[in-house]
């Protein structure tokens, strides 16, 4: 799960918290802020503590941008004050918390055996709350996440195995900024990643590209 840098609340105030959504796409894009899926149509300005339950409406705190997947399964399930319970991409490293080595994202347990049982219980809480392992088995089942990851990974793969022909040749450099296209077009930032560890280049190349990417919890 991308983490994400919102900044400051901007200068303006909101009459209604819809009107957040261009402050939001333009310092993130337009992305899921949980499953990183690439909002298409119009992104759906989303509560962290749920308005219907005590959450503050306007607050910048307290939004984030969504899919309408996400955003339906999270629904009003946090109630004011139970914000601590789970983790916020906006608020801590939840990159390393989530791991993308297949289709299905699954918890990191390596990582959070290192962070402790508080922090890991507070990520499968998010995990379940917005159901990131969720494939559907039935025509009605509508959540278009698992196939758009799936496509993302194969245009990932795809890019890596040309990325390693053209490597310290005449055609790198456009091939290098043609494929941060690709991958802000598909989106999915933590299959990109993965698909790519052990190259720094493309990975620092793919924090740039994904506005509102914090630098600092990718180290390496």
């Amino acid at each position: 799960m991308r983490p994400i840098d919102k900044g400051e609340a901007p200068n303006v105030r909101f009459r209604h918290y819809q009107d957040a959504e261009a402050c939001l796409e333009e310092r993130l894009g337009a992305y899921c802020s949980y499953c990183e899926f690439p909002i298409q149509h119009v992104p759906e300005v989303e509560h962290k503590e749920a308005k219907a339950r005590g959450g503050a409406r306007l607050a910048w705190s307290n939004l984030l941008l969504s899919c309408k997947y996400c955003n339906a399964r999270k629904h009003d399930v946090v109630c004011a004050g139970e914000k601590d319970r789970y983790i916020w991409p906006d608020e801590e490293d939840t990159f390393h918390c989530f791991s993308y080595s297949s289709d299905i994202p699954k918890l990191n347990e390596d990582y959070l055996i290192m962070k402790g049982s508080a922090v890991r219980k507070r990520a499968e809480r998010l995990y379940q709350m917005v159901k990131l392992e969720n494939i559907p088995r039935s025509p009605q089942d509508k959540d278009r996440r698992y196939a758009r990851r799936s496509y993302a990974r194969r245009c990932a793969e795809q890019c890596r195995s040309a990325w390693e022909k053209v490597m310290n040749s005449a055609e790198q450099e456009e091939y290098f900024n043609l494929m941060l296209e690709l991958a802000k077009a598909t989106g999915f930032f933590s299959v990109w990643m993965d698909v790519f560890q052990g190259d720094r280049i493309v990975r620092q190349g793919l924090i740039g590209a994904f506005k509102g990417t914090p630098r600092e919890y990718f180290e390496e």
